[in-house]
């Protein structure tokens, strides 16, 4: 995570992160364990990720664990009918989990590797795999981001 440390602010707007008891107090009423480079990277922008192109949604941890938010993660699943049977985490979504980014919790690595879930034609919704690690996926984001704010969109 050391490239997100190094890119405090993307096009004028901070990151901000969030504490390691924030993190714990999440995992423990979940009770799952984050990874990690998701920790890492929470600490870092795990309240506001600031300029990085990293959805249009909910990115935040705060968001991403309100009862209510996970709610409409199990609905979208239900209603676009895909089945995610591993325990996971969804990193950032779009428009209501029409689209998201997520990791699986099972993994037993500290870096896992990190899935989008996206609709096709036909109303028809499928997973697929990034071919990154998360750390991987998050520079990708910063330097999409970066190039971005230089273009101006």
């Amino acid at each position: 995570m050391q490239k997100l440390e190094n890119a405090p602010k993307i096009r004028e707007q901070k990151r901000k992160g969030v504490s390691a008891t924030e993190i714990q107090v999440v995992e423990n009423r979940l009770n799952i364990k984050f990874p990690l480079a998701y920790k890492e990277f929470l600490l870092l922008a795990g309240e506001y990720t600031g300029g990085l192109q990293l959805g249009n949604g909910h990115s935040s941890l705060k968001m991403l664990s309100h009862p209510e938010i996970l709610k409409d993660l199990k609905e979208a699943l239900i209603e676009q009918g895909l089945q995610i049977t591993r325990p996971f985490w969804v990193i950032s979504e779009y428009n209501s989990f029409e689209q998201f980014y997520f990791f699986y919790l099972d993994e037993n690595t500290e870096d896992p590797k990190v899935y989008g879930v996206t609709y096709g034609a036909g109303d028809e919704s499928y997973i697929y795999p990034l071919n990154e690690k998360f750390s991987e996926f998050i520079e990708s984001v910063i330097d999409k981001s970066i190039l971005f704010s230089k273009r101006g969109y």
